[in-house]
């Protein structure tokens, strides 16, 4: 797999959340934020993604996912998961959708959770997931032309790392205060030995 990688200048991630955009926000202490990617999810082999994911964090790995209201596939989801007994919660409610966090606590809970995840996300809803629970935090922010709503805000208080899916899957974004991903070298030594990056620059 061919991938490139490359450091999100802050204007990338430092403004107003937007549809078009980042829907979030990212608090500060953050240090390091970049994009791997092109990737896209649903045509990628299922053991690919998981070995993927584990290079970058380790277990629990917790996901937090957004359901609109209007797309009734709660229910089944949920059952999904359940069957499994792989930790489902509701986390914070919001106007137009409801935010969930999934723990995931070994490989095969995340064999099993990625189609699901990819078929969530397949519903242009946000995914993330972190190595700290307690990174995610919901706060009233400031949207582009002056909406104010409830907004998921990534905190950095703790060794922490957050990865966003991108709503089309062609990337990820990594945000993080840890020291392995300071440099390049850093994280080519991470990535599975399937992965090969081109260091790209974004201007």
């Amino acid at each position: 797999m061919k991938l490139e990688v490359g450091y999100l200048p802050e204007k990338y991630y430092n403004k107003p959340p937007s549809y078009g955009g980042n829907p979030f926000h990212v608090s500060k202490n953050i240090k390091y934020a970049l994009n791997i990617g092109p990737m896209y999810f649903p045509e990628l082999p299922n053991e690919q993604l998981v070995q993927f994911t584990e290079s970058l964090s380790n277990y629990p790995i917790y996901y937090l996912i957004e359901m609109y209201h209007d797309v009734d596939i709660y229910d089944e989801l949920q059952q999904e998961l359940l069957e499994k007994q792989i930790i489902f919660e509701k986390i914070h409610p919001s106007q137009t959708s409801d935010f969930f966090i999934v723990t995931i606590n070994n490989r095969e809970e995340l064999t099993y959770f990625i189609p699901n995840m990819i078929w969530q996300h397949n519903h242009i809803m946000s995914t993330f997931w972190s190595n700290n629970k307690q990174a995610f935090k919901f706060e009233e922010k400031t949207w582009e032309y002056d909406e104010i709503r409830d907004t998921v805000c990534l905190q950095f208080d703790q060794p922490t790392t957050v990865f966003w899916l991108g709503h089309d899957f062609l990337g990820t974004d990594l945000y993080s205060n840890e020291g392995r991903f300071s440099s390049f070298e850093q994280v080519l030594k991470l990535l599975p030995n399937f992965v090969t990056l081109e260091i790209v620059e974004f201007g």
